[in-house]
């Protein structure tokens, strides 16, 4: 009978012990903004539009706002929706971020580098498709925002989502009509 006394007490302090490291080793939680309201871009974030979210990370903390910094005041660059943790890149002090818009257009895959990803920075061009054939820059320095890299229809396009300042939109827009594009890719180095 003592023994099973021995074993059960021995096996109640292993199980401390086994918790008390598991517990120690988790990650640490932090406190984060998450949003109470769905925010859109050009929205000024207010004190009503936040609530404080504590959250674990094993990784990727940096990827968020903390609610040690105050971000109230500042602009919403890409829409957050209600109850998300508010990402670090959806955010920006710059008023120029209100300048800009969002343009989606369809480019045959074979126009798309297999190096090219989100985040660059592309020249457009529209080629004629008739001879002579010639080639105009009809946007400069935009910024590739993302990419549907499968296609989207049997015509073998992709969505090429762009963020163009707001004054170029016209003419970016009045240039699309012939469908034939270019993508000029920016190399440092």
């Amino acid at each position: 009978m003592r023994i099973r006394y021995l074993l059960g007490g021995c096996l109640v302090i292993s199980a401390s012990i086994a918790f008390y490291l598991v517990a120690s080793n988790s990650p640490e939680s932090a406190t984060m903004w998450a949003a109470k309201v769905n925010l859109v871009p050009g929205q000024l974030i207010s004190s009503n539009d936040l609530e404080i979210r504590r959250v674990r990370f094993e990784t990727q903390s940096h990827s968020y706002l903390s609610a040690e910094q105050s971000i109230t005041g500042l602009i919403i660059v890409r829409s957050v929706l209600a109850n998300e943790l508010i990402p670090t890149m959806a955010i920006s002090q710059d008023l120029a971020a209100l300048s800009k818009a969002l343009i989606v257009l369809p480019v045959g895959r074979e126009y798309i580098s297999s190096v090219l990803h989100s985040g660059e920075k592309i020249d457009l061009y529209s080629v004629s498709k008739e001879k002579p054939f010639k080639a105009k820059l009809i946007g400069k320095d935009l910024g590739l925002l993302a990419f549907n890299e499968k296609g989207i229809d049997f015509n073998n396009l992709v969505n090429l989502t762009l963020i163009v300042p707001i004054e170029e939109v016209e003419l970016l827009l009045s240039n699309t009509q012939e469908g034939n594009f270019r993508i000029v890719q920016h190399i440092v180095g």
